[in-house]
């Protein structure tokens, strides 16, 4: 099994589960993940010269990505929301480098671009098995802060 199956098969059992056993806020981040990875999938540059340069069009979709993360986190009552914008910030910044040191190898800054949507899926999993806690325990998880507009 290669990293890309291995990541692939990790994204659909987790986005599954939060699909089926989260609440509005986990199912809002499936979505955004899932369009999110597709989106950057398509947006590299031709293989051959594939990172060897800012990739902007990934950065779009990380910063795009970073935008519904933080719309996310105002209006849910989740503090797992917090966690994954701040991963996605460093997400956004791994794209630096790549701009101050145009030597920099392009596996290094692809694995940089890469590696922080591990601990988001994690993140996101942890969060899906502490609503099914809250679940259990109090007979109910409100998806949304007090203050919030956002629809149900």
């Amino acid at each position: 099994m290669t990293r890309i199956d291995f990541f692939l098969t990790f994204l659909m059992i987790v986005c599954l589960y939060s699909a089926i056993r989260g609440g509005q806020p986990e199912r809002r981040a499936v979505i955004i993940l899932v369009v999110g990875i597709v989106l950057t999938i398509l947006a590299p540059a031709p293989s051959i010269e594939r990172f060897t340069h800012p990739e902007v069009g990934i950065l779009i979709v990380d910063l795009a990505m970073l935008s519904a993360f933080v719309m996310l986190a105002l209006y849910a009552e989740r503090y797992w929301t917090l966690w994954i914008c701040s991963m996605q910030v460093i997400q956004v910044l791994s794209h630096i480098p790549i701009m101050l040191i145009p030597e920099l190898l392009p596996q290094a800054y692809y694995i940089t671009a890469a590696i922080w949507a591990y601990p988001m899926l994690i993140v996101l999993t942890v969060g899906t098995y502490r609503h099914q806690q809250r679940l259990q325990q109090y007979g109910v998880d409100r998806s949304w802060s007090d203050f919030s507009t956002s629809p149900t």
